[in-house]
């Protein structure tokens, strides 16, 4: 092995100056908490499961070694990102499968490697990993909509509960991973409102074990949530001496998070809607677009898929000119624009509005949106020319390389 000057193997120099330009920003956190645990209570506020699983893997060598543990469980992470992302997508498309649904799928996952998130889904950060588990969870869910159209009701209701296994996970990650639980209570409130015509139609058991099911997986879901937070409370409010307590252990609901964001970061409804912050409204702008109109676009497949579900033509898909998803698909991408949608309210009216370039990376339904215009030329939503589409790829391509050299040098938007 080639070695520098001072005796040290070059390869060995090389990832410690690969790990110290990665880490930058939040990164810088997660690396500390996993070497040595959140030691003041803003660091509770970074994913806790991520930080936990750095540990497991990198075995606590020190912060270098944490980082460079990060990095490979990011990139690792990102790849299996793109897999799910792409057989995710075969499951939405047409069927039979075609030559151009295959393209859609493999256009589809080629986006998020292209992703507006760029360095950050390489660094030692939680959005790749959170991008995994997510997108895992959705596609549990979808292979639960494919059962449940298939009438196989025990396959449904286990890939539903292993969905909200896997968000419960996406959650410890990444808080904005509770947004997937939307998808739960939209089924929630279906079958609420089908108990009536299932009781005449003898059914009414079969609902009832489905709603169960969800709430069960809800509560999964829950629990990714509450767990870290319970620790903290511990710690903070039970364990330490009265006098030390924390602030936020007196609040009605007793939330580090909520504390930490609020108190720490300024983060709350119109606290960001400052003239000093404009600048980061335009430059998360063009994603916003993106993610509504792509939650939008779904609304008049869904139409489509409902007439030809009446017409009692199932296998049927919805028109090539209309993006080439299978009836199934268009079930599955109604239900995921709400999560997404929700995202991107939130991000405009209360998060930090730069963060959604990292957050939505996270989401299949934009990808499928962008990778319909590309592959048949006129989606809904996107002129008829295939213009459009091609300045979006090439922003994305831009900004992530804009982004990346700016992470590299400290400086922001992070």
């Amino acid at each position: 092995m080639a070695r520098q000057s001072g005796g040290e193997p070059a390869g060995h120099s090389a990832l410690q100056t690969l790990a110290n330009q990665l880490t930058r920003w939040d990164a810088i956190y997660f690396t500390n908490i996993a070497h040595r645990g959140a030691l003041f209570e803003q660091e509770w506020a970074f994913g806790w499961g991520y930080a936990r699983f750095v540990l497991l893997l990198g075995g606590n060598p020190g912060l270098t070694g944490m980082a460079i543990a990060g990095i490979f469980i990011s990139n690792i992470a990102h790849l299996l990102s793109v897999l799910i992302l792409f057989e995710m997508s075969k499951l939405v498309a047409t069927r039979p499968l075609s030559h151009r649904s295959l393209c859609f799928a493999c256009v589809s996952a080629s986006l998020h490697i292209f992703s507006p998130a760029g360095l950050f889904l390489s660094a030692p950060y939680a959005e790749s990993s959170f991008s995994f588990l997510n997108f895992g969870g959705f596609f549990l869910y979808a292979l639960g909509l494919q059962a449940h159209h298939d009438n196989s009701s025990d396959l449904r209701d286990t890939l539903v509960l292993l969905s909200g296994l896997a968000f419960a996970l996406a959650t410890t990650f990444r808080s904005n991973g509770l947004l997937s639980g939307v998808l739960f209570c939209y089924d929630i409130i279906t079958s609420i409102m089908a108990l009536r015509s299932d009781v005449r139609s003898g059914k009414a058991k079969a609902n009832l074990r489905r709603i169960s099911v969800l709430v069960t997986a809800g509560i999964l879901m829950g629990v990714g949530s509450i767990f870290p937070q319970y620790l903290a409370y511990q710690e903070y409010c039970v364990d330490g001496k009265p006098e030390r307590r924390a602030a936020w252990c007196t609040h009605q609901i007793p939330s580090v998070y909520a504390w930490v964001q609020s108190h720490y970061w300024n983060v709350g409804l119109f606290r960001y809607w400052t003239l000093s912050n404009a600048p980061l409204f335009l430059l998360a702008t063009p994603l916003l677009l993106i993610l509504i109109s792509s939650s939008i676009w779904i609304r008049p497949l869904g139409d489509m898929s409902s007439q030809a579900t009446r017409k009692e033509t199932k296998t049927a898909s919805v028109s090539a000119d209309q993006g080439q998803m299978s009836p199934v698909g268009v079930e599955t991408a109604q239900r995921l624009a709400v999560p997404q949608l929700v995202l991107a309210v939130l991000t405009l009216t209360t998060y930090h509005v730069q963060v959604v370039t990292r957050l939505s990376s996270g989401y299949p339904l934009w990808y499928w949106w962008l990778a319909s215009s590309i592959v048949h030329k006129n989606s809904v939503g996107l002129p008829r020319s295939n213009t459009a589409s091609r300045i979006i790829v090439g922003w994305m391509v831009m900004y992530a390389l804009l982004q990346a050299g700016l992470f590299a040098a400290f400086l922001p938007p992070a």
